[in-house]
C-alpha cells in the first residue's frame, strides 16, 4: 500500500471511525477488542494498524457485496432490475454493476439496504449481524419519508384552494415564466400524479417488506 501523508492517514482514519460508529459491531469484524474501543475512537493508532483496519472493512464489504450478487442472482434478471430498484431503494444501475460484477465492493449503506431487502424475500439470506437495519427502523423510515411528502401534496392543495376562489375573483389564470397560461387544474394534476407515485411506493414497499413477496 502506497505510503500515506499524516493528513491522509488523520481522513482515513475518520471515515473508518464513522463506518464503525454506524455499524458497531464492525470493530470486532476488523479485530478491534472492547477493552482497546475507548483507545481507538479518542485517538489515532499507528499508520500500520489504520491500513491494516481499512483493509480489513474493504475485505468485508467486498465478501458481503458477492453475497449480495448471489442473493440478488436467484431472483433479478437484467431487465427486471428497474422493478427491484424500486422494491429495493437502490438504483437499478447500481443494482445491475452488482449483478455483472463490476462493482464488487459497495458501500455499507447499499449492502445494508439489500441485505435486507433480500432477507425479507428469499428465505435462506441472513442480514450480517452488525448491520443496524432493522425492519421496524426501515419501516419508519421509508414511510416517514412518503407520510412527508403526503403532507406536502396536501399543503399544495390547501394553498391551490386560496387560489382557485382568487382566479375565480379575477377571472383570469395565472403565468408561467414564459408568460403562458396555466391550466386552472393543474395543480390538481400534478397532485394527482404525485400521490400516484407515492401511492405505488407505499403498494410495493408493503407487499415486500411486510407480505414478503419478491414478485
Amino acid at each position: 500500500m502506497d505510503n500515506l501523508t499524516t493528513k491522509q492517514i488523520k481522513t482515513r482514519w475518520t471515515d473508518i471511525k464513522k463506518q464503525i460508529n454506524e455499524r458497531q459491531l464492525l470493530a470486532y469484524r476488523v479485530g478491534i477488542a472492547l477493552e482497546q474501543w475507548d483507545t481507538y475512537m479518542y485517538s489515532i493508532p499507528s499508520d500500520i494498524e489504520v491500513n491494516r483496519i481499512y483493509l480489513a472493512i474493504q475485505e468485508d464489504r467486498t465478501a458481503k457485496t458477492l453475497r449480495i450478487k448471489n442473493g440478488l442472482s436467484k431472483i433479478v434478471g437484467y431487465r427486471e432490475s428497474v422493478q427491484f430498484a424500486r422494491k429495493s431503494g437502490v438504483s437499478d444501475s447500481y443494482i445491475r454493476n452488482i449483478i455483472e460484477g463490476k462493482n464488487i465492493m459497495a458501500g455499507y449503506d447499499i449492502i445494508n439496504k439489500l441485505e435486507l431487502f433480500l432477507n425479507n424475500v428469499l428465505h435462506d439470506f441472513e442480514l450480517s449481524i452488525e448491520n443496524p437495519l432493522t425492519l421496524k427502523s426501515y419501516s419508519q423510515d421509508y414511510l416517514g419519508e412518503i407520510a412527508s411528502e403526503v403532507n406536502k401534496v396536501a399543503e399544495n392543495l390547501r394553498h391551490y384552494c386560496f387560489k382557485l376562489s382568487e382566479m375565480a375573483r379575477k377571472q383570469e389564470l395565472d403565468k408561467d415564466w414564459q408568460g403562458n397560461s396555466i391550466s386552472p387544474s393543474r395543480t390538481i394534476e400534478y397532485s394527482m400524479e404525485s400521490l400516484a407515485e407515492l401511492k405505488a411506493k407505499v403498494d410495493t414497499f408493503w407487499k415486500v417488506y411486510i407480505e414478503k413477496q419478491a414478485k
